[in-house]
């Protein structure tokens, strides 16, 4: 068994390869070191991604624990942001205001 992928065909005779890594890559050490920095890269980015998902989603349940409406438009601003610091911030300002729309106030 080789360690280099099979090269597929695809339905019109030309030959492509699904996906290609440099020729070092397939030597043993190096390819455990690119694995493991592909794996870490990946991880630190779901679990950022997940952070942030997660910052976005505490923001809008505690106004809606505090029975206060947020207009879709407040709603659609802190679903598109993705600064996780930013969004730590509005977390704490969202405990105090009492109107969504102050939470982008400085």
């Amino acid at each position: 068994m080789t360690n280099v992928p099979d090269v597929a065909a695809d339905g019109q005779g030309e030959r492509r390869e699904p996906w290609r890594l440099p020729e070092y890559i397939w030597h043993e050490y190096y390819r455990r070191t690119w694995l493991e920095w592909a794996e870490e890269a990946f991880r630190e980015g779901y679990e950022e991604s997940f952070r942030t998902h997660l910052e976005q989603s505490v923001i809008l349940r505690l106004f809606f624990w505090r029975s206060i409406d947020v207009p879709p438009s407040v709603a659609k601003k802190l679903r598109e942001t993705e600064d996780l610091a930013q969004l730590q911030l509005w977390r704490e300002r969202a405990y105090h205001v009492t109107d969504p729309e102050h939470l982008f106030q400085d």
